[in-house]
């Protein structure tokens, strides 16, 4: 009987082996994330919102998955998980721009979503998987109202269905050719079950590897801090334009004190 069991056990480790990149992975949100995870032989743990907020708790994870329930639209962060996440957050990230866990179970958004997590843990700890309200929510602001995490300095507009195009086909740009996320993933990409998004803006294009056939983007993704667009915010341009005119009121006085010296 023991090497019956010996055997079967033997067995089971030969169907479902560990990946070499075996990842711990925290989740917000239980859904079709969490299962292919999970099944991949990656160690998932669902967590809270508190534990999210209590610092330090993220550290012991590779990456934090940031999702929601089933076919529910999500929750928003508290100030302090938003917090806690962003600083967590150094590794590399993903934004899915849509309920893409609902077509979970389809060869393609299985393959996409392996990729991004290969992707991720290659970055090393603290990476950042959002989807649909994990996407928004990594903005610096959002029209949902939820508390930001500010892993993107953009603006993600109101959810909702067919909002950013989300109910269009996918089309891959030339950033996403070769990219290590959509590796083999077929384009144009038409997950049946992604009717759910928002306008996007202020992103770093070149990090957009696909984009909505109204040309929002759908797919993003980078390492961290890479994702805003190179173009300066607003307060950028004005702390910008001040530094230049006290520039030039200097070389003017200057200008004028050469000018009196060379009279005398």
């Amino acid at each position: 009987m023991k090497k019956l069991l010996l055997a079967a056990s033997v067995s089971a480790i030969a169907i479902a082996p560990v990946p070499a990149n075996a990842a711990l992975i925290a989740i917000f949100g239980d859904n079709n994330i969490n299962t292919l995870y999970s099944a991949g032989g990656h160690t998932t743990t669902l967590v809270t919102d508190a534990q999210l907020a209590t610092a330090g708790f993220l550290d012991s994870f590779d990456l934090f998955v940031y999702t929601r329930d089933g076919s529910s639209f999500g929750t928003s962060l508290s100030v302090a998980a938003a917090a806690n996440v962003k600083s967590y957050v150094t590794g590399n990230i993903v934004l899915f721009n849509g309920d893409f866990q609902d077509d979970i179970g389809a060869a393609n958004t299985d393959l996409l979503f392996n990729n991004a997590l290969d992707y991720v843990i290659s970055g090393g700890q603290g990476g950042y998987i959002g989807e649909y309200r994990g996407a928004f929510g990594a903005y610096s602001a959002n029209g949902d109202g939820d508390n930001p995490i500010g892993l993107v300095n953009g603006v993600a507009g109101v959810s909702g269905a067919g909002q950013g195009g989300s109910n269009l086909d996918i089309d891959i740009t030339p950033f996403g050719v070769g990219n290590p996320v959509t590796d083999g993933v077929t384009f144009p990409y038409d997950p049946a079950a992604v009717e759910f998004g928002a306008e996007l803006s202020g992103e770093n294009p070149s990090k957009v590897l696909a984009r909505f056939a109204n040309g929002n983007a759908a797919i993003i993704a980078s390492e961290a801090g890479q994702i805003s667009s190179a173009v300066p915010e607003p307060a950028t341009w004005a702390f910008m334009i001040f530094g230049f005119g006290a520039i030039g009121g200097a070389m003017r006085r200057q200008r004028k004190a050469n000018v009196k010296v060379s009279y005398a």
